[in-house]
């Protein structure tokens, strides 16, 4: 694809992607890697937001900048209340701590306000109802009216994976479609291979459970019965998926009722016009802010460690040019495709996975919804990892996505250095992904699977002028919670030991990275448990650092079996430990002490077997030997830090009587510190002399693509992405 294949798509390409960007014969690269299919369409994937209707336009017309202020806060407000009813209705873990999404979609089906748990839902799931709205709405077979009920969870047809399901119904006035709701968030089980949906040994699609573009289940505001015994039985919790099926349904009548109080206030063209100006106005200021920031090319990359099924080494690198009120996102040269695990994204997910970083640090502070996505070029390379084919499975698509996503944050970071805006520059947030999903009876005494809330306990990446916020929390987004241990313990087939911030489990620097919550569990009773895990970043972390500042560590699976713990538990002994750090350098208990591959498929536990398990800490900001040394003892105080951390780390010098801060020792150990980094120092020739020569193992590079550049079998350059 060239130049003028993107300009002839409706792209603009500017003079900096003209001069540096060269892409590669034959691959995709501003859409999606696969064709049409039944019930799926990637051409509306691609599409920006519908032209105006009339009755938008007339509308627009009479609203001024008081009038469209004031109802964006109210129709936010509905879907804020929509979320809490749908939180409050949910009985499973992953809706009730925020897993989830609540929005208003114009009646062309481009989603204009929401509230969220999760960031990227607010940018997916809008597909489905374009393409009702093309395909359906005049089909004599279907049709479209009001009371009607769509269910949808494919990932072809415009989501995340299987077990990431919504709903949505049209809402209309006076015989008019104006509007839809739209409701869903993280379920849980799936029909999948593996029990709770996630099937990191999947190597197809077909192997990760229902799959539904977009499907009336109902009319009439109600769920037809035998679509609803159907779909509970596809499932191994249909209790929870019954439950949390209806409790969409009513959320979106909450919605629907809320609204069209407001047209019964405001007017029809009046709020469908303000739906309409929200994501224009919204557009503007975007663009405006760009216009504020450096023209440039920035480039950042990240490798994972495993593919599912297997260890192996993939690459994503991502390049951005920044030009005038515009940018195109960039990923090229990324690994190929395979059929050896689900570590698949697509097109269409990394586009909206981008609004993690922006909605919360690089375009803070303007309303959270598709217009401020309308000046970015995205530009994904297929089939590849990153922008895969139909075929392959896709359930961990969001591995390869949040890397894009956090190259995206270290770039984003050294755009707004030098800007106004300063106060956004950060490390990414954590996205060293291990996640338990536990499976079997509950204490309530029906069929569960799904992980518990400790995935959104995150750490924050160092912030520029400050530390990282410990447990804050999910990567996806700052408004999940973490959930409370006793609910956790009738939910699940599990019984929650103990939940503290890590030690040294953060980058260090100048700023730190909050550490995350780390969550220790048994499986409970006599039937135990099962578990399949998920994750990637076990031997390469996902968080960097930047300016210096030392990445998040890497975050392997960690179980314990056949322990003690239960017998010291009867005897009334104390537990002799509280985090992980403690577990795996004093190994308090009996047992096999078991680290592994995040990605491992689902096994039998038995009571007293250990689960421990975060999502990592997130990366530094600047040199370490700039830290102020009262910070590093306060982090030592409070058990973030170890003494060997503070000692060799940050080169902490203590009295040895009074155990405060020596000013004097402190500034002598850092000085000799950073002789020693001068002696060890190499120019920049001397190391790319060595580094060129470096390549890992063969069985380490099955799945990469060629080495170093993936796409390319001979590469000589010091830099990669220099393809001209």
């Amino acid at each position: 694809m060239d130049r003028e294949d993107l300009t002839a798509g409706g792209s603009r390409v500017g003079r900096l992607f003209d001069e540096k960007a060269r892409l590669f014969e034959g691959l995709v690269y501003d859409g999606n890697a696969f064709g049409k299919g039944p019930a799926w369409d990637p051409s509306l994937l691609k599409e920006g937001p519908a032209p105006l209707t009339e009755l938008e336009r007339e509308g627009i017309d009479r609203l001024s900048d008081v009038d469209l202020e004031l109802m964006r806060h109210k129709l936010t407000s509905i879907v804020e209340e929509a979320r809490d009813v749908y939180m409050s209705l949910s009985i499973s873990e992953g809706i009730i701590t925020g897993d989830m999404n609540c929005s208003i979609f114009t009646a062309s089906g481009d989603p204009a306000v929401v509230a969220t748990g999760i960031y990227f839902h607010s940018l997916l799931n809008y597909t489905q109802v374009k393409y009702i709205n093309k395909y359906y709405r005049n089909d004599h077979t279907v049709g479209l009216k009001d009371g009607d009920i769509y269910f949808f969870n494919d990932e072809l047809g415009g989501g995340v994976h299987t077990f990431d399901m919504f709903v949505a119904m049209p809402i209309f006035y006076e015989g008019e479609l104006i509007a839809w709701a739209e409701v869903g968030g993280h379920q849980g089980d799936s029909g999948s291979v593996s029990p709770g949906g996630f099937s990191p040994k999947a190597t197809s699609r077909y192997e990760e459970g229902l799959h539904i573009c977009q499907m009336r289940i109902g009319e009439n505001d109600e769920i037809r019965r035998d679509i609803f015994e159907f779909m509970c039985g596809s499932v191994r919790n249909p209790f929870v998926f019954g439950s949390d099926l209806k409790a969409r349904v009513a959320t979106c009548i909450r919605i629907r009722q809320r609204f069209l109080r407001e047209v019964e206030r405001r007017g029809v063209a009046t709020t469908v016009g303000g739906l309409r100006k929200i994501l224009t106005s919204t557009e503007q200021m975007a663009r405006d802010r760009l216009r504020e920031l450096n023209d440039g090319v920035y480039r950042a990359v990240l490798f994972n460690d495993d593919v599912g099924r297997e260890p192996g080494l993939t690459r994503i690198p991502t390049t951005v040019f920044k030009e005038g009120d515009e940018m195109t996102v960039l990923v090229q040269s990324v690994s190929p495709e395979n059929f050896a695990g689900s570590m698949h994204s697509t097109w269409h997910l990394v586009r909206a996975s981008l609004g993690v970083y922006l909605f919360s640090y690089f375009f803070r502070g303007l309303p959270p919804n598709a217009g401020l996505l309308e000046p970015l070029r995205v530009l994904v390379e297929g089939p590849s990892i990153a922008n895969s084919s139909a075929e392959v499975a896709h359930g961990e698509g969001t591995s390869i996505s949040a890397c894009v996503a956090q190259n995206l944050h270290v770039v984003g970071s050294k755009i707004l250095f030098d800007s106004p805006y300063r106060e956004a520059v950060s490390s990414p947030h954590s996205r060293n992904l291990l996640l338990y999903i536990f499976a079997g009876e509950n204490r309530r005494g029906y069929q569960t699977a799904n992980f518990t809330g400790t995935a959104n306990a995150a750490g924050q990446g160092a912030r520029y002028d400050l530390d990282g916020e410990s447990a804050l929390g999910f990567y996806w987004g700052p408004f999940t919670d973490s959930g409370e241990v006793e609910d956790i313990d009738s939910r699940l087939p599990q019984l929650v030991l103990g939940r503290v911030v890590e030690k040294n489990n953060h980058g260090y620097g100048k700023t730190r990275g909050g550490a995350p919550l780390v969550e220790i569990s048994t499986a409970f009773g006599d039937r135990g448990c099962m578990m399949t895990s998920r994750g990637s970043a076990d031997k390469l972390s996902h968080n960097p650092g930047v300016f210096g500042g030392y990445w998040g560590p890497p975050n392997p699976r960690f179980v314990i079996r056949n322990t003690n713990v239960m017998q010291l538990m009867a005897e009334g002994d104390d537990l002799k430990f509280a985090n992980q750090y403690e577990l795996l350098t004093e190994r308090p208990l009996e047992g096999e002490y078991l680290i592994s591959s995040s990605s491992g498929e689902t096994q039998k536990f038995d009571e007293g077997d250990i689960f421990v398990w975060s999502l990592g800490g997130g990366g530094g900001y600047g040199d370490v030997l700039e830290r102020d040394p009262e910070e590093v003892l306060l982090d030592l105080q409070s058990g973030l830090i170890t003494q060997e951390v503070a000692d060799k780390v940050y080169g902490l010098v203590l009295d040895p009587e009074t155990r405060e801060t020596d000013a004097e020792g402190t500034e002598k150990r850092r000085g000799e510190m950073r002789a020693e980094r001068l002696r060890a120092g190499k120019t920049f020739d001397e190391f790319t002399k060595y580094w060129s020569k470096q390549k890992p193992k063969e069985e380490i590079l099955k799945y990469y693509g060629h080495w170093p550049e993936p796409r390319l079998e001979e590469y000589d350059k010091p830099f990669w992405g220099q393809y001209r």
